[in-house]
């Protein structure tokens, strides 16, 4: 992995390939590894670019860990290695960060991937507080190894996918439970459902059918970006991009290749 200082912190990257630039972003408690499916095909025909956020992976672990720092923390990123445009795309945690760099730097931003995320994780309803503390307590309590292992198993129930599972488990068990709790506690206070109409970017958001929530919200609030369509995965769970790696793939590297320049 490469490594450079951006705002005081030493973030750490991936950078392989050739054409035009696309960011991958992780989710809470992930790393580049979360894209190791995307990252070969992807670059055969782009230049792909995959960061461990602040924290996170081979990352300096320094804060603050707010959605709007990680935005900032991308655009001197891009900016140290002279890309002007970048197809974006945020799973999870990722996409607020998406979000997030489309409304502050748009001219940066070329197109928007957006898959299983939200435009705020405000904790607006039962089902959502509820979540937030069962990952504060299990984090509390058995450390963010303790919450890869309780989720884990939703997010890869079949007996085929141990392997995911395990893997899932193994990389969430060098994740700082500090962090963690740092990041979550920020993020829960992002909310960006106002401002979706200032994204400028061709927008696709994608919805896997047994996501954390469901795709009827996601197509709520996808109608509030200009130029943005939706489109779901079926039977896919929340990490999208490790149970239907080639389906993902075929459908975001289908949308870039459709953009006019």
């Amino acid at each position: 992995m490469l490594n450079v200082r951006v705002n005081g912190t030493r973030i750490s990257f991936v950078d392989t390939g050739k054409g035009a630039p696309v960011l991958l972003l992780h989710g809470l408690g992930g790393s580049h590894d979360d894209w190791r499916m995307q990252i070969p095909e992807f670059a055969a025909r782009h230049r792909v670019i995959v960061p461990d956020l602040r924290g996170f992976g081979a990352s300096e672990r320094r804060e603050p860990f707010t959605i709007q720092q990680h935005a900032r923390d991308l655009m001197a990123l891009l900016a140290e290695l002279s890309v002007e445009r970048a197809h974006v795309v945020g799973l999870s945690m990722g996409g607020a960060v998406a979000i997030e760099l489309a409304l502050r730097a748009p001219r940066l931003v070329r197109s928007l991937v957006l898959v299983n995320t939200a435009p705020g994780f405000t904790l607006t309803n039962w089902q959502r507080r509820r979540m937030a503390w069962l990952r504060v307590l299990l984090a509390l309590v058995l450390g963010v190894k303790g919450v890869a292992r309780v989720f884990g198993k939703g997010m890869f129930p079949a007996r085929s996918q141990g392997r995911l599972r395990r893997r899932f488990i193994r990389r969430a068990s060098h994740t700082s439970r500090w962090v963690y709790l740092a990041t979550l506690r920020t993020l829960t206070r992002w909310n960006a459902e106002s401002r979706l109409h200032a994204i400028r970017a061709p927008t696709l958001v994608i919805g896997a059918q047994h996501d954390l929530t469901p795709s009827a919200e996601k197509r709520q609030w996808c109608i509030k970006i200009p130029d943005a369509r939706f489109i779901e995965i079926a039977a896919s769970h929340h990490h999208t991009e490790l149970d239907s790696p080639d389906r993902l793939n075929r459908v975001v590297l289908t949308f870039i290749a459709g953009l006019k320049d």
